[in-house]
């Protein structure tokens, strides 16, 4: 009997699992235990990293996106009140040199016959750009609009008027007692608020997008539309999360909640609603066309919070 397959397969499953050989610690704490946990400090460090679908790495760069990791430092933490931040990334670029290297074996080797010698292309060389930047916020008490990562400047940005990755306290407050607020990105669902009077363009936008949204679909003034295009619902139950903590795999407690511009994935703790995963949606562009690597990036973008390094160093 031929056993071949078999033997592929198991070693394919192997493969796929890693061996069964993972290293990294797991934590002891409940869900609910590593959440209230999660109390942030001068220094502390948070990892993000852009998504698309909920998808992160490869697919990101594959779409032309920006796939590397944001390495966020706490420099002043007040719960509830203000954080001041410092934000860096670190990409691999390639050298000046080494792209006029390439260009010069393409226009010198670019179109040759069949069966001329012609010799290996060059490699790439490659060299670590630190792009970085700090920022601050006083708004975590109240504010309505988040800011995402992708919108920071580089250099001192100053102090903005949203919660930043964070939901503010009222709203969190609001979300646990009601599972309803309102949350904007600041995106095209902060234009539409802004919109006086029912236009021919926002009503022609709205019916197009109406049966997304709770409430009353028809005869409500453009306001009152938009007002409902802004509120989040959460789910009833709490929801889990799993990152590394100090190095440590850890499933933490969360609210998870939805409009129709974006899925968001909440830290249950009030003194630090940090929003681990956000998911847009094309509405949240008013990009309805999807079908192009740009669309993609735009329409279905996010990011996700893979570690929270609490330790000085770790």
């Amino acid at each position: 009997m031929n056993r071949q397959p078999r033997t592929w397969s198991v070693i394919l499953a192997l493969m796929l699992l890693g061996f069964g050989c993972d290293s990294t610690p797991v934590s002891d704490l409940t869900p609910e235990e590593a959440s209230a946990s999660l109390g942030l400090a001068i220094d502390n460090e948070i990892v993000l990293r852009p998504t698309v679908l909920g998808i992160g790495g490869k697919i990101v760069d594959l779409l032309g996106g920006e796939a590397d990791e944001r390495t966020i430092k706490i420099t002043q933490w007040t719960p509830g009140i203000s954080v001041d931040l410092s934000w860096s990334i670190t990409t691999q670029t390639e050298t000046a040199a080494s792209v006029a290297a390439r260009e010069a074996y393409a226009a010198q080797y670019g179109e040759t016959a069949i069966g001329e010698d012609v010799p290996d292309a060059p490699e790439p060389i490659y060299e670590d750009t630190i792009k970085s930047g700090s920022l601050g916020s006083a708004s975590l008490a109240g504010a309505t609009m988040l800011e995402l990562p992708e919108l920071w400047s580089e250099g001192d940005g100053g102090v903005s008027d949203t919660s930043l990755i964070w939901i503010s306290k009222a709203h969190y407050d609001e979300l646990v007692s009601t599972r309803r607020t309102k949350l904007s990105l600041g995106l095209f669902d902060e234009s539409i608020l802004q919109v006086q009077e029912v236009t021919d363009q926002l009503t022609s936008y709205l019916d197009r997008i109406k049966s997304l949204w709770p409430g009353n679909a028809t005869g409500t003034p453009a306001q009152t539309q938009a007002d409902d295009l802004l509120t989040v619902q959460a789910k009833a139950d709490w929801g889990e999360y799993t990152l590394l903590v100090d190095g440590t795999r850890t499933t933490v407690q969360t609210i998870e909640a939805k409009n129709v511009f974006a899925t968001y994935t909440i830290l249950a703790n009030p003194e630090n609603p940090l929003i681990l995963e956000l998911r847009l949606t094309p509405l949240s562009q008013g990009n309805l066309e999807v079908l192009s690597p740009s669309g993609f990036i735009e329409g279905f973008g996010g990011y996700e919070v893979s570690q929270i390094n609490l330790k000085t160093g770790s």
